[in-house]
This record gives structure tokens, sequence and C-alpha cells, in this order.
């Protein structure tokens, strides 16, 4: 398994994490990718899970868009 296999580069800040705010002023955390500029794949998505359950991590979830 490669890294490619895992994730892809946001689609909407390119892999950076921020995106331009109030009038391209000001720079904030992209909403889609959390800030990170990675979002996991299906493959990704299974790897944390699993290391959730066996490892016992517990990540951040993303609380529910309204």
């Amino acid at each position: 398994m490669t890294l490619p296999d895992l994730e892809t580069k946001c689609w909407k800040c390119w892999g950076s994490g921020v995106i331009p705010w109030n009038d391209h002023a000001e720079l904030m955390d992209c909403p889609e990718c959390g800030g990170l500029g990675w979002i996991p794949t299906d493959e990704g998505k299974r790897l944390l899970d699993f290391l959730r359950r066996h490892l016992g991590l517990d990540f951040e979830e993303e609380e529910p868009a309204e």
C-alpha cells in the first residue's frame, strides 16, 4: 500500500490546507480537508477505522453539517 492508495490531495485547497477568506485578505482552514491538505481515500478510511478499533485511538470526528 502506498500513500496515493490512502489519501489524495484536497481538490479545494490543492494540498495547502488553507483557502482565501474575507475578500482574499485572510486565510482560513479548508473546510473540505480540515486544514490537512489531504483527504483519505476509501482505503485510507478503512485503515483509520482499523486503528480506531484495534489500537483504541480516538480521532476528532467531523461535525455533521446543518
